[in-house]
Parts: structure tokens; C-alpha cells; sequence
């Protein structure tokens, strides 16, 4: 393991690879990333339900969102990677008059935004969704350039990219402290060795908190498990499907491999690291998934896994530096939207570090800052 480094990027998922390759694309050379596992993307990158979505209801998620996802589309030809993207769309259930109040609210917020998003009826979702129940809707919205991928292709994609170009990775690097003097980290301690950086960037997701009380700075991001489970494979609904999520219950499903996905959040749990499979949360998302479309009663579910979210207070990404530290950048805390906003914040990172400033957005509203400042922000359509 080398001595020194001019950017040093803590942690070998979707989000530290893509910061990676954008910094390299912007002429950045010196970059070194520290993984503590054996293999990159073992974690939330390589558990990610892989959804992309850009019906979000802050403008900077929305704008985020449609960056990546045109960065996303464009990732096989760029990268001349082998990854395959379904634009099969996006459909947002609403039960209630409220929650088509507040839809409405954030269909008029993305279309001001130059999101191509439609207000749906039952009628609609029905001829879309022919086997699905829709006797107790009371509209949707849906957006055709959403969908799916696969967050783990695309970090594989990444680290092939930039590994070819000089990119340095250390494997079960684990970061075990640091020294930092006049604000400025100036050494990082793995069980390898140790590294001198000018840089460091912060990509270890759910442990970001952990590499924060290292350096004596609170960075307000927990984990919390969520789960998912699949079905073998089930031909009596095509795979040509959207992603579905029923705002409601909190239920999610979506094509995969030839049979289909369920995600829920349990806003219940306390934050851990636990990443076991809970059986009675299985069952019930079955049950929530057979009352909206009862052909699923056919399917076989199978065991599932578990993963970690990475939650600020407010859901929404940091990005930037951490003061007091001069040279110290958080990038995380997506809550649930880290594989998808990867590619633009990944983009944004390396503006910063390498201009000064992120150029393709303004990345102030996702300050660590804000929290200290009272301008907190609030999506009201984080539901999954």
C-alpha cells in the first residue's frame, strides 16, 4: 500500500467508484480507494432493489434524479459496459384524496422541472396493469422514464473503467483512525498501513456516522435494515411491468429475473446494523401483495435478503465538505437512493474537489450545514 495520495475515497461501492470515475474523467490521476472488504460491493451496493426513479417532491432530488438517469441510460455506451437499464416506468399509487392532493402537488413541481410525468386514473392503471386491483384507488401518477437496474453491474463497470486507468484499489483496507492537525487530516490509519492524503472522501454509506465520530465530527446518518424478497420465476404477469409502489402500505414490486421483487420499508425499526431476514416480515409483505394483485397468491416467495439504508433526518443525500475539516467531503446519506443518484453524485463530488465547486447543480440545499441551520428539507414522496 502506497504512503501518500492525493485523493483518498473511503469505501468500494456504487458511490466511491463513481466518484472515482468522475474525478478521472475531469483529469484527476492520483486517487486511491480503500475497501475493508475482500470484494467491492458487498453491502448495500450488491443488496440494492435497483430501482431509478425521478418522482421525487424536493427540486434537488428531482433534479438529481433526472441527471442520473440520463447518465444511466448513457452508461453502456460511455463505459462500454455490459449493464442492461428497463425503462419500464414508474407507477405511484394513491388510496386517498390526500394523497392524490399531494401527488397532484408534486406532479406540478417535476413537470416545472422538465419532468415528462402524467396524473393517472384507476381506468388507466388498470389498462396498464390489467391483474391489479384498483376498486379502491383514487388515481396515480406515472413517469415512463423511470425503472430498474442493476446497481452492482454498474459499480462492476465503474471499477473495470477506472482500474484500467491507473485507479488504485486496497482491499480489506479497513479505516481504524485518523490524525488530524490544524483541521486538516493528514494521515488515514487502515489495518494495511497508513496513507497521507490532501483529500478524503467519505463513500462507506451506512458507516459514514463511524468514520464521523473517528475524526470527532457528527455526521447525522444511521443505518437501518431493509428487506426483500423475490419469487421464483412466475409467467402469469409480463416482465414488461413498471415498478409499482402502493403509497399507502408502503409495498413495492417490480420484475426480476422472470419473476418479481418486494420491498416495504418498516418505519418501525430502530436503526442497526443487522442485516438478517425477518420471516414474519416476509408473510406480510405477501399479504400486502396478494390484496393488490391476487394473482400473486400463484407465486412462489422466496427467502430474500437484507440490506442497509444510509438515513439522514431528512432523507435527503450530503454532499460536501464537513467543517471543521478542511479537507474532509461526505458524500451519502441517500436513504434509499443511493445506487440511483450514484452517477450524478458522483459527478457533483468531483466538480468539487477538482474545481472547487459542483458546476452541474447546486449542492448547497444537501450541505451538512443545513441541519446546524435549521433549513432541513422534507419529501414527502419518500416512501420506498
Amino acid at each position: 500500500m502506497r504512503s501518500r495520495a492525493r485523493i483518498v475515497i473511503l469505501g468500494g461501492g456504487i458511490v466511491g467508484f463513481s466518484v472515482a470515475y468522475n474525478l478521472h474523467k475531469l483529469g484527476e490521476r492520483d486517487i486511491v480507494i480503500l475497501e475493508r472488504e475482500k470484494l467491492i460491493g458487498l453491502h448495500s451496493t450488491g443488496k440494492s432493489a435497483g430501482g431509478f426513479r425521478q418522482q421525487f417532491s424536493t427540486p434537488v432530488n428531482i433534479q438529481m434524479s433526472m441527471g442520473a438517469v440520463k447518465l444511466i441510460t448513457r452508461f453502456a455506451e460511455e463505459l462500454q459496459a455490459n449493464v442492461e437499464v428497463s425503462q419500464n416506468g414508474y407507477i405511484f399509487l394513491a388510496t386517498t384524496d390526500d394523497e392524490m392532493a399531494d401527488f397532484k402537488l408534486h406532479w406540478e413541481l417535476q413537470r416545472s422541472l422538465g419532468l415528462d410525468v402524467s396524473l393517472i386514473t384507476p381506468d388507466e392503471i388498470r389498462a396498464r396493469v390489467p391483474e391489479m386491483r384498483t376498486d379502491d384507488l383514487v388515481g396515480g401518477t406515472w413517469c415512463a422514464t423511470d425503472g430498474f437496474f442493476d446497481p452492482y453491474e454498474f459499480m462492476q463497470g465503474y471499477a473495470n473503467w477506472v482500474l484500467a486507468r491507473g485507479v488504485e484499489l486496497e482491499l480489506e483496507a479497513e479505516v481504524v483512525g485518523f490524525e488530524v492537525k490544524d483541521d486538516v487530516i493528514t494521515l488515514v490509519h487502515t489495518k494495511k498501513g497508513d496513507i497521507e492524503p490532501e483529500v478524503v472522501v467519505n463513500a462507506t454509506g451506512a458507516w459514514a456516522g463511524e468514520i464521523g465520530k473517528m475524526l470527532g465530527v457528527d455526521i447525522p446518518i444511521l443505518p437501518y435494515r431493509r428487506q426483500v424478497f423475490d419469487t421464483e420465476p412466475f409467467d402469469k404477469l409480463p416482465q414488461s411491468l413498471p415498478l409499482i409502489v402502493d403509497t399507502h402500505t408502503g409495498l413495492y414490486f417490480k420484475p426480476e429475473s422472470g419473476g418479481f421483487l418486494f420491498g416495504k420499508v418498516d418505519k418501525s425499526e430502530p436503526p442497526s446494523f443487522a442485516t438478517h431476514v425477518d420471516v414474519e416480515f416476509k408473510f406480510h409483505l405477501a399479504e400486502l401483495a396478494i390484496n393488490r394483485v391476487p394473482i400473486f397468491e400463484e407465486a412462489n416467495l422466496r427467502d430474500g435478503w437484507a440490506g442497509l439504508y444510509e438515513e439522514t433526518p431528512d432523507h435527503h443525500a450530503i454532499l460536501g465538505r464537513v467543517p471543521p475539516l478542511g479537507n474532509f467531503i461526505q458524500i451519502g446519506g441517500f436513504s434509499g437512493h443511493g445506487a440511483m443518484h450514484a452517477p450524478c453524485a458522483g459527478q457533483l463530488v468531483a466538480e468539487l474537489i477538482h474545481f472547487g465547486s459542483a458546476r452541474s447543480l447546486d449542492i448547497t440545499p444537501l450541505s451538512i450545514e443545513r441541519f446546524a441551520h435549521g433549513a432541513v428539507l422534507h419529501d414527502e414522496a419518500k416512501v420506498i
